[in-house]
């Protein structure tokens, strides 16, 4: 009989601790939801719209190259939309047969001296747009040099000095040049003469080596003129990057092309074929 109401004794305050525990359980879910609510005042939600300003225009070409020769792949465009330079890598996969760099293409040409309009003569000319040091190719006539020429504010008064592309060091154009940031600029006719595609660059040119001067410390030469009307000038603005890493970049609202350039070993039989496949990111 004793066991019998001690058992009853026993259950009766488990039920009284369980419904304890139960309300001490909803008091506690109770406080947290009290706390969670009061630490902060508000919330907003935004959903962004996102725009990438970098487009990209290249799909390659089946390109036929002589062993040991060098041969250009298909025209890369980089486009930025954006009204603030980015700065965009390029690099190939690397191949043991095959060393590979960037070039660009530029046109000059003669031109009326009074009008600034192109006249008979034209050349390409090939140079480096990114790499460790500026190279440039181009068929030349006897007694011609290539030079990067530079502008000062009044260049129609007081005309450029050119420096020997053979010596150009660091990026295109050099921060001095006036065309680096040239007001007014030369897209649109803006300077009345000039409709370019590149609004500020640097500016190659072919002219007479015996109307150059004497070059300053800085390997900079003033120009006599005397054969103004045989030089060829540029029909649009370069740029130059100078570093290993493939890094360009894509001027505000403007672009950048060129074309990977491929010099193949001398010694690949006939028929290999080598895919290269050019990455800008």
């Amino acid at each position: 009989m004793k066991l019998r109401i001690l058992d009853r004794i026993e259950k009766e305050v488990k039920n009284k601790m369980n419904k304890k525990l139960m309300i001490f359980g909803i008091i506690g879910l109770f406080a947290m939801a009290l706390v969670s609510a009061a630490i902060w005042y508000g919330q907003s939600t935004d959903t962004l719209t996102i725009n990438q300003p970098i487009s990209y225009d290249g799909n390659g070409v089946a390109t036929p190259c002589d062993a040991g020769q060098t041969c250009l792949g298909g025209k890369i465009t980089t486009h930025n939309s954006a009204d603030y330079p980015i700065v965009v890598t390029a690099t190939t996969n690397w191949n043991t047969d095959v060393e590979t760099r960037y070039v660009g293409i530029l046109e000059l040409t003669t031109k009326d001296t009074i009008a600034w309009t192109p006249t008979s003569r034209k050349v390409d000319v090939t140079y480096t747009l990114v790499g460790e040091e500026f190279e440039a190719e181009v068929a030349l006539e006897s007694e011609e040099v290539l030079v990067y020429a530079m502008d000062k504010d009044s260049r129609f008064v007081n005309y450029a000095s050119v420096i020997l592309v053979d010596d150009i060091n660091g990026d295109l154009p050099y921060s001095s040049d006036w065309n680096a940031d040239a007001d007014p600029d030369y897209c649109l006719n803006h300077n009345t003469f000039d409709s370019y595609e590149h609004c500020n660059g640097a500016k190659l040119w072919v002219v007479k080596e015996s109307d150059l001067g004497t070059p300053d410390s800085e390997g900079v030469y003033p120009l006599s003129w005397a054969n103004m009307n045989l030089y060829l000038y540029e029909t649009d603005l370069i740029q130059y990057f100078a570093n290993a890493n493939g890094e360009i970049t894509v001027p505000a609202n403007s672009f950048i092309s060129f074309y990977p350039e491929y010099t193949v070993d001398k010694y690949l039989p006939t028929g290999t074929g080598i895919t290269m496949t050019t990455t800008v990111k």
